[in-house]
């Protein structure tokens, strides 16, 4: 492996850079797997001694193959090769369904027959409507003007002002929270989040190249105090948070800790990203953060985790000054949202579809939460009625992965802390359960009598993995 890298290193010539050829040899043995995931990669000081190299050469090769996201360098403990994201996610999350498994793992909605006939319904009448732009559409990049009033309409109901020249219609959530960053954001730029955040903002860090710092959190989401103290101490770009149902935590902020957040971020000039894929599922919506700082902030929802799962849009507000920008990197990235998505979410909208459909999801959810309180209430660290999800203590006997996979045996899955923790943060012993696994309530009830059995287990001596 070393030779490999010196004969790299040697084979510079013109104005090539030894630290660029260091890096794609490096990155060679990673794709190729000669260097598996996990493997502690050669101190710095060591390769650059066998390489005949500064060491600041070998600093540099390593900085840039953490920003590719191909290894992880911790302070004190040196460099490891990375688990590619979509590898390390279907370990913690399953990415096609089994029959014989309940599957926990994912987020989202309960699919109901409602759901059937109403999408059957909406597909009937665009079959028959006479004129459908929506099937040749090409432009505006930011969406149709009524599918933007739409928008405008459904967050007004969320508490988010909003108006036509500064929102643009996405292909659902995680697509606008990736434009936001993608618009603010680059190598060298510090990002501050919940220290269990999303998923897809750890990959956004690993695919933009910039630094994501964890926030404390609590029972109500994260800690104002930290956040200031962050923001005082170092020169911070912009915060993402998810104050609405945060996952994997379910925290709720509360208005007061939510205003506090906004005028913090007003005084360091720090925007807000701000994540409310969840916000339609609490019956009595708080402010957002966004419709207190509307200049310093991003605003995101979508349909897909509270009317339909399948339909991919979303509604992205932006900062007036930067509405420009941002709908440049929409066209670059995706050109425009699916337009006949967004069709059915205007007609959804306007017609009271889609507010029925959200009434459905909460009654359902509501159900199937207050199973879980009943079974497994004395495990609960973070639920609500209306929630996909809840956050689950696991027993000091147990170890989360060991707890998942003895669960995975008895064809139950769940997920460990471990997609959503920001590094550096302290590792919870804890597993998240998703309440709309596709199965009967009656299979459902009988899979958390299972957990709670398991929970009350001790492990087994010999764990294999």
């Amino acid at each position: 492996m070393i030779e490999q890298w010196r004969e790299a290193v040697r084979a510079v010539h013109g104005v090539e850079s030894k630290y660029k050829r260091l890096v794609k040899a490096i990155a060679g043995d990673i794709e190729s797997e000669e260097l598996s995931a996990g493997t502690r990669l050669p101190p710095q000081r060591d390769v650059a001694s066998e390489l005949s190299i500064s060491v600041q050469t070998v600093t540099n090769a390593y900085k840039e193959l953490e920003r590719q996201g191909l290894i992880r360098c911790e302070v004190g403990r040196g460099s490891f090769v990375a688990e590619r994201v979509t590898e390390a996610m279907s370990s913690y999350m399953l990415d096609t369904a089994e029959r014989s498994v309940v599957d926990f793992s994912i987020a989202r909605i309960i699919h109901t027959p409602e759901h059937d006939a109403m999408w059957r319904k909406v597909c009937a009448a665009l079959a028959a409507a006479e004129d459908q732009p929506w099937i040749r559409a090409f432009r505006p990049i930011a969406g149709f003007e009524h599918h933007r009033q739409a928008g405008i309409d459904w967050l007004a109901t969320l508490g988010m002002p909003a108006s036509i020249d500064t929102l643009l219609v996405t292909n659902g959530a995680a697509h606008g929270i990736f434009l936001a960053l993608a618009s603010l954001v680059g190598p060298g730029d510090t990002v501050l989040c919940e220290s269990l955040t999303d998923h897809g903002v750890i990959g956004s860090a690993n695919v933009l190249g910039f630094t994501l710092k964890g926030l404390e959190i609590d029972e109500y989401g994260l800690h104002p105090e930290h956040f200031e103290e962050m923001c005082d101490s170092e020169r911070i770009t912009a915060l993402v948070c998810t104050p609405t149902l945060n996952n994997p935590t379910v925290a709720l902020m509360p208005e007061s800790r939510r205003r506090a957040i906004a005028r913090i971020a007003e005084r360091y000039g720090v925007y807000v990203i701000e994540d409310d894929v969840y916000g339609p599922l609490p019956a009595k919506p708080i402010p957002p953060i966004s419709s207190l700082i509307p200049e310093l902030s991003f605003y995101c929802t979508s349909m897909t985790k509270s009317v339909l799962a399948g339909l991919r849009v979303g509604y992205l507000t932006t900062p007036r000054r930067l509405a420009l920008r941002v709908e440049s990197v929409l066209r670059v990235s995706s050109w425009m949202a699916t337009s006949p998505m967004a069709e059915v979410a205007t007609r959804w909208i306007n017609d009271g579809t889609a507010a029925r459909l959200v009434q459905v999801q909460r009654d359902r959810l509501a159900k199937r939460q207050a199973a879980l309180q009943q079974v497994l209430g004395d495990y609960l660290l973070g639920a609500h009625p209306h929630a996909l999800s809840a956050w689950l203590r696991v027993p000091d006997h147990w170890q989360a992965e060991r707890l998942v996979r003895e669960l995975r045996n008895r064809d139950i899955a769940v997920t460990s802390p471990d997609p959503f923790l920001v590094r550096g943060a302290d590792r919870p012993n804890a597993v998240r359960l998703c309440v709309g696994a596709e199965v009967s309530d009656n299979t459902y009830r009988d899979a958390l009598e299972t957990m709670r059995d398991v929970f009350e287990q001790f492990p087994q001596v010999h764990d294999f993995g």
